[in-house]
């Protein structure tokens, strides 16, 4: 099977040779490009404080975004608690059943369960 063909690359004016800082061993620097973008007419420098009306008007939108997802995060933390409760009973039935075995020992004493 033949190798894809290849395309060679245009070759520019730039130095190959390392670049080291101004002023070092006499070689010429080169300059970086500048990019700039134009900016539209009615812009406004930073650190510009806003309106009332455009400050209560962000507050407004803030408010709605959190109130809507609001209900659902109190059914899901209602699920959550409802399922951390299941899980406990489920534990403590278990416990027990350990704890009141026939073959126990300490039947009925609930601190075996302690590490302590």
């Amino acid at each position: 099977m033949a190798p894809a063909p290849t395309i060679r690359l245009a070759t520019s004016a730039v130095p190959t040779g390392a670049m080291r800082p101004p002023g070092t061993g006499g070689l010429p620097t080169m300059a970086l490009p500048k990019a700039t973008v134009q900016l539209q007419p009615p812009t406004k420098a930073l650190g510009t404080t806003f309106s009332p009306s455009q400050a209560m008007t962000v507050q407004a939108d803030e408010e709605e975004e959190e109130a809507a997802g609001q209900g659902l995060v109190t059914i899901l933390s209602g699920v959550g608690l409802a399922a951390a409760i299941v899980v406990l009973v489920f534990q403590v039935m278990t416990a027990s059943t350990w704890i009141n075995a026939e073959d126990n020992d300490n039947k009925g004493d609930w601190t075996q369960l302690s590490p302590l």
